[in-house]
């Protein structure tokens, strides 16, 4: 089933490096479904304001509380089914329910940072919101502050504001005292008002949300349903990082149909499922200094919740249940792809450091390459460089100057008419020149440069024996012990080493008097790992997923984690 052309050399040096890798263990210790935090909205994208409603309705609302490590401590419950999350700021809503930080042209509400907070302190949350019901016509909730329940009062838009009230109040409800804004401060609201709910301001704890109701609760956010539960982070007191606490199964589930459609077989659903798993789980606090395990974009795995799931989709995630793909007794790191084009590369052409089950395949089961092309000019080049920091003049020629035994490009050359070239290796060789300013899509790496019109186009062999460069193969021959074998053809040009013999890529240079460039290629992506249109085809060919599974990955097994 797998037809992997590995050569001599190539073992020989497998051998070697295998002695001195180990895989890494996870970043956490695996049980059947652990719990991942996935950052929804961050850093820039970072929210004023953050609106849930539970799905369930009919009164189901939330625990408002925060996280001890994975467990939730619930402090209080609300029944309000909509509610929003802000940050102790002053802010303004207008009537489609969005928040600002500046007053907008028109608005109809505005949230106030200061409040007036009484001395007394309580507890238990009930005997809080009793007294804060007794004094609803001053505008009081209860809150969590510095690890006690206490009852604050009104909202004011300053210090002096809120002084000026604080004799008539306390008339009603003892002594009270001026609290103000806090850049650990969370406030819980009924969305698209300003009556406070329930504030927390406790030091280091985060607020966390967890929706009340059915033994499977979901929330609206932002257009999505998420499964699990919510926390809210001020990193640096800014606006509100927005983070889903979910358990790894329903993660996957929110992850599949939108890497993999929803539709496809059965068997390469799970393989897929298997490699969001591995990945995730090798990958957990890649964001930690952002707050969270996970983004939800390309960075990590997308992630939307459950939207785009369906029962096929779920059941494949079921099937594969406590399962993961182990190297060596370890969770492997399964890194995925759209296409391949033809055949998958071994990590260290395409990345940095050799991992023994991330080699080079041929996907022989590959029904849909993904054909694209791209077209550029000297001047687009240039101008894409100097874009990307790069100190570059006027460039002359720009041509594949290496490709891999596998056939995927690993080295791309830009020539100036300085005499200084440029030369762009390894996973640069795909992605330098991509550019949506300019146009331009470099979707793989497995691709020619062919040159204009006019300028004799074609690609041609470029190569040195002995130190004298030889830019045809035109009249040369191969020796053998018999004397001459035949001529020699760029298609499969070798060389014969210590190790064994070793197949030599051809440069592929485009004569380009014009300046003008056409890339024609095949697949989609980084070239590690599952092809995931390949897996489609092996599906359909009656292969199952752990078929699928040792097949991109080289002696790997399939089961549960240590």
């Amino acid at each position: 089933m797998n037809k992997r052309k590995k050569s001599i050399l190539s073992l020989f040096l497998a051998a070697l490096l295998l002695v001195s890798w180990l895989p890494a263990p996870p970043a956490r210790a695996t049980a059947a479904d652990p719990i991942l935090r996935i950052g929804l909205y961050y850093g820039s994208n970072g929210l004023p304001a953050a609106n849930l409603q539970n799905v369930t309705g009919c009164g189901s609302g939330y625990r408002l509380g925060y996280f001890s490590g994975d467990q939730f401590v619930s402090l209080l419950e609300t029944s309000t089914v909509e509610i929003t999350v802000v940050k102790d700021k002053q802010l303004y809503i207008n009537e489609k329910k969005d928040y600002y930080d500046v007053a907008p042209a028109s608005y109809h509400t505005v949230i106030r940072p200061y409040h007036l907070q009484t001395s007394r302190t309580f507890s238990s949350a009930s005997q809080a919101q009793n007294f804060a019901q007794s004094l609803s016509s001053l505008g009081a909730f209860p809150a969590y502050v510095n690890g006690s329940y206490v009852v604050r009062i009104g909202q004011y838009s300053s210090t002096s504001e809120a002084q000026a009230a604080q004799r008539a109040v306390s008339a009603q409800a003892g002594a009270v005292s001026v609290c103000g804004y806090s850049e650990s401060c969370y406030t819980v609201t009924k969305t698209g008002t300003n009556t406070i709910l329930f504030e927390l301001d406790s030091g280091g704890n985060y607020l966390g949300i967890q929706p009340m109701g059915a033994a499977k609760t979901q929330t609206w956010f932002k257009g999505f349903k998420y499964c699990g539960a919510f926390e809210y982070k001020r990193m640096q007191g800014n606006d509100l990082t927005v983070i889903n606490v979910v358990g790894l199964t329903d993660y996957v589930k929110g992850v599949i149909p939108y890497e993999m459609s929803a539709s496809w077989p059965a068997e390469a659903l799970k393989a897929q499922a298997l490699c969001t798993k591995s990945y995730s789980m090798n990958s957990l606090g890649k964001h930690s200094s952002q707050g969270f395990d996970l983004c939800n974009s390309t960075d990590c795995q997308v992630y939307q919740g459950t939207n785009a799931a369906n029962a096929n989709s779920d059941s494949a995630v079921d099937a594969v249940y406590g399962q993961y793909i182990l190297y060596g007794g370890q969770i492997a790191q399964a890194y995925y792809h759209a296409s391949s084009g033809g055949s998958t590369e071994d990590v260290e052409n395409i990345w940095t450091s050799y991992v023994p089950y991330l080699r080079g395949v041929e996907d022989t089961y590959l029904k849909n390459p993904v054909n694209w092309s791209a077209a550029f000019t000297n001047e687009t080049v240039a101008a894409i460089l100097r874009s990307k920091g790069y100190s570059v003049g006027n460039v002359t020629n720009v041509y594949v100057s290496h490709t891999t035994s596998h056939g995927n490009v690993d080295g791309l050359t830009v020539e100036q008419d300085s005499g200084k070239d440029l030369v762009f290796s390894k996973s640069s060789a795909r992605s330098i020149l991509n550019s949506s300013a300019y146009g331009v899509s470099i979707l793989s790496h497995r691709y020619t440069i062919s040159g204009g019109s006019g300028s004799g186009g074609g690609n041609v062999g470029g190569f040195t024996i002995n130190g004298q460069p030889f830019s045809s193969l035109s009249g040369m021959y191969a020796i053998g012990s018999g004397g001459i074998v035949g001529s020699v053809s760029s298609s499969s040009l070798s060389a014969i080493t210590g190790s064994g013999t070793v197949s030599i890529p051809a440069t592929q240079k485009a004569k380009a008097n014009s300046g003008t460039y056409t890339v024609t290629g095949t697949g989609n992506g980084h070239h590690i790992g599952l092809s995931q249109w390949g897996a489609n085809g092996m599906a359909n060919a009656g292969f199952s997923y752990e078929d699928i599974i040792k097949f991109y990955f080289t002696g790997v097994q399939v089961g549960p984690a240590a």
